[in-house]
């Protein structure tokens, strides 16, 4: 498995890189780290100056990280861009065809250029490859399960078999949620014949669900995430069409920003 871990090298952006070691550990993933920056384009001296002090910070800083992966046993390499972070994540991890971009969901950083924040939800809304964001705290190895949000439509199925390809090596137990936002609301397809594919597909996971009333979803889930405060929250991402990202909210995006726990969010095919 491949990681692409988007880095600004701020403290939250620092733990989000000890989250993916461990992620790596689990899977026996290789890391590419990624720092990106705009350059003030002024005068053309001082522009080149800019970008010969951004880069030469960025590479010592990486090849600080780059070195403690490396006794970590990891398999590691890394990449600076010169174009806007969001751009060159959802670029990279397109054309190097990675498994998961792992970022953080915000971060405070004294260095020229920062990634996280706004970046992190243009990146879930524009990347085709999974993203996982990590809140400042979150810890690999403080989670006790994985939840995942589902409207539960039949084919929604697909995101699963995602969910369970990327996440069955850290042996943890599944609990998927339903958000009720009508008393009379019915989903397409019922918890119990979820369970009989789930057993059938997959006998050796632990799987549980949950139904939750709220009248809006993230406020279910966030609901959720305080009672729960170690799990990882997964999400689907349908693919948007431009005026769909124009004129409508997110929900994953909304929750990477707020949330408190490790989101993780699959991402469907672009059509």
């Amino acid at each position: 498995m491949k990681l692409l871990v988007g880095t600004d090298f701020s403290e939250n952006a620092q733990n989000a890189m000890d989250f993916a070691l461990q992620l790596a550990k689990a899977h026996n993933s290789s890391i590419t780290l990624l720092f990106a920056y705009t350059p003030v384009y002024d005068f053309a001296a001082q522009t080149a100056e800019y970008i010969t002090t951004v880069e030469q910070q960025a590479t010592k800083e990486l090849k600080s990280l780059t070195k403690k992966c490396k006794k970590e046993g990891i398999e590691i390499d890394y990449l600076i861009e010169q174009t806007t972070p969001s751009s060159a994540i959802c670029s990279v991890a397109d054309r190097e065809s990675f498994d998961l971009i792992i970022l953080g969901s915000q971060g405070k950083s004294d260095f020229p250029s920062k990634i996280f924040g706004s970046t992190t939800s243009e990146v879930i809304r524009l990347s085709s490859t999974p993203v996982l964001t990590v809140p400042a705290g979150a810890a690999f190895k403080a989670m006790d399960n994985i939840s995942l949000a589902m409207e539960l439509n039949r084919e929604d199925i697909v995101f699963l078999g995602q969910l369970i390809a990327l996440t069955r090596h850290y042996r943890l137990p599944y609990q998927i949620i339903y958000i009720k936002k009508d008393e009379d609301s019915l989903p397409e397809m019922p918890f119990s014949e979820l369970s009989m594919y789930l057993k059938d597909r997959f006998p050796e996971l632990v799987i549980s669900f949950d139904t939750l009333a709220a009248d809006r979803v993230d406020e279910g889930l966030k609901q959720y995430t305080q009672q729960h405060p170690r799990t990882m929250l997964s999400m689907f991402s349908k693919h948007q069409g431009f005026f769909d990202y124009l004129f409508r909210t997110s929900h994953c995006a909304d929750m990477a920003l707020h949330t408190t726990v490790p989101l993780l969010v699959l991402k469907s095919k672009k059509f």
